[in-house]
């Protein structure tokens, strides 16, 4: 038992060490010893290891401002190693091949014509595309993203938006289809969210990424931890109703968020107010916005509805758990200034006084490709193990 516990301490300390090393390039080891409660020894131990293991890049004398032997520099080893990372959506995969230092190396994509297609795409675009891709480098793991629910008890997923449900074999089937491989299972609102935690960085402990795409998604964070995982088993945002006798939506409820705020309802909502939809019914977001910038009064006042509604949303979120930020990302961004102003405005006069009047709102940064950079970023901080043992193991948090 003593063996086991060491070599998970042994486990966490590589992770943490990469992590430092990832996060301040060229740091020297007598830096890391410095800002960590680890011995300059063991700090020594395990960058050695990682090194050995082809993690990290010892790149010689360094810069420093102190007189004497300059202590080395070092670097994770981007180009050597590679997280596969797999966006299935309602009608096509986003697949993308992401460097250990956060790069995006190759990017491709694969039409869907139905969800039952999506494992034996997955397969395919992961064999045909991304394997290929990879070249020598070493392939860390897989990550599929949901737009859904990543059950870790029952081991399965569900989601309305792709058509897969709690009952279906997907996740053994994908463990079986990518066999070999480390397999991870996330939640498209929780990549987005981790990756503004870690590449803006995000600076205040409470803080809620708002997710706004074909549906809506809230992630939480506390102390600058995610609340629950990146599993969406902390909130279910899209399904908080604001109009108990609104539409009807595909979770069983009535004026859930999703089905007034969300991209897959913007046709619904864009021909109640008289602006233009084309055959077929799909708008997006970006149209709304070419269309009240030219001028169109009815496509303004759109955007507006929409902002109200999601600032009611907003106001319980914050009610509830009191952030000091809110981040507003995904393709609801595409409706530009108006929008974010609208929610900001609303937000005055909804929810309680107090809280509300002490949080920041505003636009995400990142652009949409943060998805799969912040997978991969959260798979290897929080799951990947440097010390080789993650082999063909299940991630579903």
């Amino acid at each position: 038992m003593a063996l086991i516990t060491q070599q998970i301490i042994r486990s966490e300390n590589l992770r943490r060490i990469y992590r430092l090393i990832d996060r301040n390039a060229n740091i020297s080891r007598a830096t890391l010893a410095g800002i960590t409660d680890l011995s300059k020894t063991t700090v020594s131990s395990l960058v050695d290891e990682l090194i050995r293991g082809g993690y990290v890049v010892d790149c010689g004398a360094g810069i420093s401002s102190h007189q004497g032997r300059r202590p080395n520099a070092l670097q994770v080893h981007g180009d050597g190693n590679v997280v596969a990372v797999i966006s299935w959506r309602r009608a096509r995969l986003d697949a993308a091949l992401v460097s250990s230092d956060s790069r995006i190396l190759f990017r491709t994509e694969a039409p869907l014509s139905a969800p039952s297609e999506g494992v034996k795409q997955i397969k395919r675009v992961f064999s045909r595309k991304l394997l290929p891709a990879a070249g020598d480098a070493r392939v860390m793991g897989v990550c599929i993203i949901i737009p859904g629910i990543v059950d870790e008890e029952r081991q399965s997923l569900f989601s309305t938006v792709i058509g897969v449900d709690f009952n279906d074999l997907v996740v053994p089937q994908l463990r079986e289809a990518l066999a070999g491989y480390p397999l991870c299972f996330l939640n498209d609102t929780a990549c987005f969210a981790y990756a503004e935690r870690v590449f803006t960085p995000v600076q205040e402990p409470y803080f809620a990424y708002v997710n706004v795409s074909a549906g809506v998604g809230a992630c939480l964070f506390a102390e600058g931890r995610m609340l629950r995982g990146a599993g969406a088993m902390a909130t279910q945002f899209g399904h908080f109703s604001i109009d108990r006798d609104g539409p009807a939506c595909s979770c069983g409820g009535r004026g859930c968020l999703e089905c007034l705020v969300g991209e897959n309802a913007l046709g619904m909502r864009a021909a109640r107010r008289g602006v233009p939809v084309p055959e077929g019914g799909r708008l997006l977001f970006s149209d709304v916005a070419a269309m009240a910038d030219a001028g169109n009064e009815n496509a303004q006042a759109l955007i507006a509805d929409l902002g109200r509604d999601l600032a009611c949303g907003i106001s319980n979120l914050i009610s509830l758990f009191n952030p000091s930020l809110v981040v507003v990302g995904g393709t609801g961004t595409n409706l530009g200034p108006a929008f974010l102003a609208e929610i900001r405005i609303s937000l005055q006069d909804m929810g309680f006084g107090e809280f509300v009047r002490r949080v920041k709102v505003k636009y995400s940064r990142l652009g949409l490709g943060a998805e799969l950079t912040g997978a991969a970023q959260y798979y290897i901080d929080t799951h990947y193990d440097f010390s080789g043992n993650t082999q063909q193991q299940l991630f579903l948090r």
